[in-house]
């Protein structure tokens, strides 16, 4: 199989700003009306924690401030780390953003043994931390990120500066993917085109996560660029089985932000209002006309409420 994108190889570290990827991001940007000039780094690199290899994104703008708050961005299923390149670009010029591609995502390495119980997900995400020596972190996590972060907030405080969970509450009305069943395309437009019903998107920027999503089989066909032995949801009966509920949010100590799109297919915003109202420190923030991926349908709307929420920490 041959990857889309550029990847770094064993333990070397790859500047991605010098990429075709990363003009392409520009250019994506551009069509947003978001800041292109002067964009931070983003240095690719491999991690080997808990026996896998996982892939990380270090986002870090030109000035190194002392004390600069790290952001830990955790992507969804069946995405990967670049799902947050839009936001992560505006993001790391007041921030340091890491961003890693979870267990059988992305670029990470795929469990050998197909162990995808999200309490190992959980720990991975923790081992990465500590591994990377960060300092305890706004820990960000979208949809399936969303229930690891729950997980890791309540697991270990030590990490956890701030939550903000995106899109994702207990009890969420999706149950993950088929397992074993695996999803082929054509081509990286195929792939934009079938992922473009699933939101309002352009498609210049569908097209962009394609080539960081997909890989290339040896009959040229395209398949996503996930273990399918892992079901998202969780296999056993039940949305996302041992996630935290609201009773168990209430434990969250340190300030948690609810972020939803009005328009998502995923949460409702009754249950993403109670998950932000039971936290202490809860707080919630509903963009409107977007759905599920909100920050990439209004990126722009996502880093305002992003960057306001770590200002007043």
């Amino acid at each position: 199989m041959s990857y889309l994108n550029v990847v770094p190889d064993n333990d070397e570290l790859v500047l991605l700003n010098n990429t075709p990827e990363f003009v392409e991001l520009l250019a994506v940007s551009a069509e947003f009306g978001l800041e292109v000039n002067n964009p931070p780094t983003c240095v690719s690199r491999n991690l080997v924690v808990r026996g896998l290899r996982f892939n990380v994104l270090d986002w870090q703008g030109a000035t190194d401030c002392p004390g600069k708050p790290t952001l830990f961005m955790v992507h969804g299923g069946a995405v990967t780390a670049h799902t947050w390149d839009l936001v992560a670009l505006q993001l790391a010029r007041r921030y340091r953003v890491v961003t890693p591609d979870i267990r059988s995502h992305g670029d990470s390495e795929w469990a050998r043994d197909g162990d995808y119980d999200h309490h190992e997900m959980m720990e991975d995400l923790a081992a990465i931390m500590r591994e990377m020596d960060l300092p305890p972190s706004i820990i960000i996590g979208h949809s399936l990120g969303g229930a690891l972060v729950e997980r890791l907030a309540l697991a270990h405080p030590e990490l956890t500066r701030a939550i903000a969970i995106v899109d994702f509450t207990p009890e969420p009305n999706y149950p993950g993917l088929p397992i074993d069943v695996v999803r082929l395309f054509d081509s990286v437009e195929h792939y934009a085109e079938r992922a473009s019903k699933y939101g309002d998107r352009k498609l210049s920027e569908l097209t962009y996560a394609a080539r960081h999503e997909l890989l290339q089989r040896l009959d040229g066909k395209l398949m996503p660029k996930h273990d399918p032995r892992h079901g998202m949801g969780g296999a056993e009966p039940g949305y996302y089985p041992g996630t935290p509920g609201f009773e168990q949010m209430k434990a969250v100590a340190v300030p948690a932000a609810v972020i939803w799109g009005s328009d998502s297919f995923l949460v409702t915003d009754e249950k993403s209002r109670r998950l932000a109202q039971v936290m202490p420190q809860g707080e919630g923030h509903c963009i409107d006309a977007a759905g599920h991926q909100l920050f990439l349908e209004q990126p722009q709307a996502f880093i305002d409420v992003v960057r306001d929420f770590v200002d007043r920490l």
